[in-house]
């Protein structure tokens, strides 16, 4: 019943980078000392119980849950705000200070990359679903902090065109490396967009340079962003740069960490209707307002989070998101041996299933035909 208050749990992290970011700078023992409620979540989603797929929601106003979002919004852009007003503020006149400020630095990678890829992705992948103009311009404004505004253009028009193909860039193929993964699809994504928008446009047998470049919604978010980039150096200094454009990498990463494993091995799925991968995490499904449950999003991606029935046809990941995230960059070999494992499994049980159901017809035929002659006499 009370369900939907469990979406709340979404604010934890990026309360606890608030703190962190309001009582800075700190000595570097104390910054450490921060980082361990990221640690307390991996444990916690370790730990969680399992999604039960038969238990309706108690769905209540949309106002509550766009609420989420938006408040998630207004965390990111704070924590941004925060983030470079406390870069400005170290000291590097001593070997001491510059210790300390390059701890401080590091945990707020740590920190603030995390939210990245929370507060501003995640919810940015919502947003840009989203029919309401404003909603869709928000989500932009997120992507923006994080310099990724092309991911919009690359998911809507790309992967959730082509997803569990083998011509979906965001599909990983089976047994790709996460290192071999993240190189191209850093490059990939951009020159998809890049190229979806010269199309568009009809730019493809134009100069470069044309009066309507600026209709290029690429161009636009590049110019934004490094309009606010040199913004950024100019008011706050180079260390707030730096950190501004790590968290950003940091993000980034996790957001593509997340694309790898949501449907590695699936690049021939979307001919058996396998979409993606399972994730039965109670923790990752509240924590990140519903992005595990990303077989139902990419079956109807114009349905709300909250809206989404849960679905398992799909192989069953072993952890949730958070405990995943870890497994994929410490010891990649074992998850892709682990996921191959779990993938050869999953298709003999739907070569089984799909052999009972031919059995079945073909048992029922001739009874059908002796009662169907039967009736005639």
């Amino acid at each position: 019943m009370f369900d939907h208050l469990k979406y709340l749990t979404s604010f934890i992290f990026p309360m606890c980078v608030v703190g962190f970011l309001l009582s800075a700078p700190h000595d570097s023992g104390t910054a450490l000392v921060w980082t361990i409620p990221l640690w307390l979540l991996i444990v916690i989603d370790w730990l969680s119980p399992r999604i039960n797929p038969y238990q309706v929601k108690h769905i209540v106003s949309s106002w509550y849950y766009d609420g989420i979002l938006y408040v998630l919004a207004f965390f990111q852009f704070l924590i941004i705000s925060l983030l470079v007003i406390d870069a400005s503020q170290f000291q590097w006149n001593s070997p001491g200070d510059m210790v300390t400020s390059f701890v401080n630095l590091i945990v707020m990678r740590i920190l603030v990359g995390t939210t990245s890829g929370s507060s501003a992705f995640i919810v940015a992948h919502e947003l840009i679903h989203r029919p309401r103009r404003i909603q869709r311009i928000l989500g932009r404004c997120l992507l923006y902090s994080v310099c990724y505004d092309h991911f919009a253009l690359a998911h809507l028009r790309g992967h959730h065109q082509r997803v569990a193909t083998p011509d979906d860039i965001a599909t990983a193929v089976m047994g790709e490396s996460f290192k071999r993964y993240w190189q191209r699809i850093f490059v990939d994504h951009f020159i998809y967009a890049w190229d979806s928008e010269s199309n568009r446009l009809g730019f493809s047998s134009k100069p470069l340079f044309h009066r309507r470049m600026l209709a290029n919604r690429v161009l636009v978010g590049l110019i934004i962003e490094f309009m606010l980039i040199l913004l950024i150096l100019f008011f706050f200094g180079w260390a707030a740069a730096f950190i501004f454009l790590y968290q950003a990498l940091a993000g980034i990463r996790l957001l593509e960490t997340i694309n790898y494993y949501q449907h590695w091995g699936l690049q021939k799925g979307k001919a058996k209707n396998i979409l993606a991968w399972v994730n039965q995490s109670c923790f990752t499904e509240y924590a990140l307002i519903g992005l595990s449950n990303h077989i139902g999003h990419h079956q109807n991606a114009g349905i709300p989070f909250y809206q989404i029935p849960f679905a398992d046809d799909g192989p069953k990941m072993p952890y949730g998101y958070f405990v995943t995230n870890l497994w994929v960059k410490l010891n990649n070999s074992s998850y892709r041996r682990a996921s191959e494992k779990i993938l050869q499994q999953f298709g003999h049980l739907n070569s089984l299933h799909e052999q009972e159901q031919t059995d079945k017809r073909v048992v029922k035929l001739p009874s059908s035909i002796i009662m169907e002659n039967h009736s005639k006499l």
